[in-house]
């Protein structure tokens, strides 16, 4: 069980439902090199299953501290279920750019299920009247919450569930992956208070660790941002709706 750090902590804190906080990539899939030039959905699923002891998000879920006196935790979820994370759609006929960024925005839309490890992958098939795609590729909709992982930890994600070479990772990794058992709330409240009692040192220390970098930082010259935002099409109050499209 491990505590989420309070930079961690803050993207759940300032999500709310206009607001989702996850990172929502898309990747677009040619099937025609898969044996038999098909990839089935449930050969998705077995692939991501090789995949999970490599990347600890894939099974790991927030605890809240009741009445929120502490940062959450991380637990190993009990109650895992893969397929719950992975889902299939398929595009309507003709399958076309259009019709795939409707979709996309309307999944996007959705905020996680946070009392799951905060992720899913939807697999989207159909896409057959794409320009520039080939006819029976399926794209791969990624939605994963920014508490689990930032820049850098969605590249190494990226670099688990992909490889460079044909079959690189083909042999399967020894799962040795264990669920935890969920703490009581008491046991969550105490720990609470043994933290908070111990916080004013944890500052201290932090603000002396902090204090000769913000000492140099005032002798240089800062520039400050404008006090007034520019008047443009996009700094007005965030819709729950999102958009999705490509750049010509």
């Amino acid at each position: 069980m491990k505590q989420l750090s309070s930079i961690d902590a803050q993207m759940l804190f300032v999500e709310t439902a206009n607001t989702p906080n996850h990172i929502a990539p898309v990747n677009i899939y040619d099937p025609s090199t898969a044996p038999g030039g098909k990839m089935r959905f449930k050969s998705v699923i077995d692939y991501v299953q090789k995949r999970l002891p490599q990347a600890s998000i894939f099974r790991r879920k927030l605890l809240r501290v009741p009445f929120g006196l502490d940062e959450p935790y991380w637990i190993e979820d009990p109650d895992f279920d893969l397929e719950f994370h992975i889902r299939h759609i398929a595009l309507p006929e003709p399958g076309d750019w259009r019709q795939l960024c409707i979709l996309l925005a309307r999944l996007g839309s959705i905020p996680l299920d946070m009392n799951r490890p905060p992720w899913e992958m939807t697999v989207i098939g159909g896409l057959d009247n794409v320009e520039g795609i080939p006819p029976g590729s399926f794209a791969i909709f990624y939605k994963i919450h920014h508490c689990a992982i930032d820049g850098m930890g969605g590249l190494d994600l990226m670099n688990v569930l992909h490889d460079l070479e044909p079959n690189k990772h083909s042999e399967i990794t020894i799962d040795t992956w264990q669920p935890d058992t969920i703490p009581s709330a008491w046991k969550l409240l105490r720990k609470a208070t043994f933290n908070n009692a111990t916080r004013p040192v944890k500052m201290v220390q932090k603000i002396g660790k902090f204090l000769p970098g913000a000492f140099r930082a005032s002798r240089q010259k800062i520039e400050r941002p404008p006090s007034r935002l520019p008047v443009t099409r996009f700094n007005r109050a965030p819709s729950p709706h999102r958009v999705y499209d490509r750049l010509q």
